[in-house]
């Protein structure tokens, strides 16, 4: 089979378009309304050219307010973008033998692997994050916390993922298999020249993923590498194709 599977971000994408469509007429209709009124408005007191103009210039301040404000279905979006960005670096992993699966659905469980890395330094599970520029890492009341939130419930989850996936592949191949946590962060002010860990998650620069994976100790050889894989991809499904499986874990992003 191929090195890589699943889509990158594709239960995110799904999730956003689904939360975009509820309410879309509505929406619509509260926009074409407001245009028209400030259309007319300004052909009133000037010329219908000029409210013309002025009606198209409200429709696109309106939809780029929209865009740029933070709702659920933009969360999602975000979080659906930050996958694709990760799953591009990811390639040059695949292009040095690594394998690399994408949104996996975890048995018994409704959440759902960003990506899944498997290759001669270890196994590991990647939680992409696409944060805003300005989210900052600070230290404070005895925990370290990533904007307004504690590292503990940031890493929470990738850790609970990795530890599924290495009760299923364990399970699968019959022999135990640790796996890695890493949160990959796409556009916040991390600390450029280091790793955070935390609960023995890592937090890291997107930009540094593949420099952290491929520099670390030889684990397995291409025996275990295949088996792992054939395991994943038996175990792990992509989670688009993963029958009556609920939405991914609440947080997108």
């Amino acid at each position: 089979m191929p090195d890589s599977y699943g889509s990158a971000g594709a239960s995110a994408r799904a999730h956003y378009h689904a939360l975009h469509a509820t309410g879309r007429t509505s929406r619509l209709l509260v926009l074409l309304t407001v245009a028209l009124v400030v259309g007319a408005l300004v052909a009133l007191l000037s010329t219908l050219w000029l409210g013309l103009i002025a009606a198209a210039l409200t429709c696109l301040t309106i939809l780029v307010r929209r865009r740029r404000t933070h709702t659920p279905a933009a969360a999602w979006r975000k979080g659906a973008a930050g996958e694709r960005a990760t799953a591009r670096r990811l390639r040059t992993l695949e292009l040095a033998g690594y394998t690399v699966l994408h949104d996996l659905a975890i048995p018994r469980s409704n959440a759902n692997i960003d990506h899944l890395v498997i290759g001669s330094t270890g196994v590991f599970v990647i939680d992409s994050k696409k944060w805003h520029r300005r989210t900052t890492l600070r230290a404070a009341s005895g925990t370290l916390w990533i904007g307004r939130q504690p590292i503990d419930k940031v890493v929470r989850p990738v850790l609970f993922e990795a530890r599924r996936a290495g009760e299923v592949l364990s399970q699968a191949t019959g022999r135990r298999v640790d796996v890695t946590s890493i949160i990959a962060v796409h556009g916040s002010r991390l600390p450029r020249f280091r790793v955070i860990t935390a609960r023995g998650a890592t937090l890291l620069r997107a930009a540094r993923l593949i420099g952290f994976i491929t520099r670390r100790p030889h684990r397995h050889d291409v025996a275990e590498v295949s088996a792992l894989t054939t395991a994943a991809t038996a175990y792990l499904p992509p989670y688009a194709q993963a029958p009556d499986l609920p939405n991914p874990r609440g947080s997108p992003s």
